[in-house]
Formats: C-alpha cells, sequence, structure tokens
C-alpha cells in the first residue's frame, strides 16, 4: 500500500524537475500585467453599473 505512495511522490518531484519554471522577471511582468488589466476591467464595470443604475432611475417612476 505504501508503495506506490512513494512511486507517485518520486514520479511528482521528476515532473517537478522538468518544468520550466519563469524567471523572477517575468513573474513581475505576468502579475503587473493582471493587476492592470484587473483594474481597467473592475472601473469599466463600475461604471457600466453607474450608467445603467442612472438609466434605470430615469425610466422607472419613482415612488
Amino acid at each position: 500500500m505504501i508503495a506506490p505512495i512513494k512511486q507517485q511522490a518520486k514520479d511528482l518531484f521528476a515532473e517537478l524537475q522538468r518544468v520550466d519554471w519563469p524567471n523572477r522577471e517575468k513573474v513581475i511582468s505576468s502579475t503587473a500585467t493582471v493587476i492592470v488589466i484587473s483594474l481597467f476591467v473592475g472601473i469599466f464595470l463600475w461604471l457600466a453599473d453607474l450608467g445603467l443604475t442612472w438609466a434605470m432611475q430615469y425610466i422607472l417612476p419613482h415612488h
């Protein structure tokens, strides 16, 4: 029962040695890109929500 678990762990570590890990600059660049795009999407959705809220308040009567 233990032998298959040991083999699985050995295979896992062997596979991790073959992974082409990105360098620090690539990770930082990718992280910055994700943050900037997320901010733009968030601002766009916020503005769209404000616009739709305004439109619905204009169209629907107030009680």
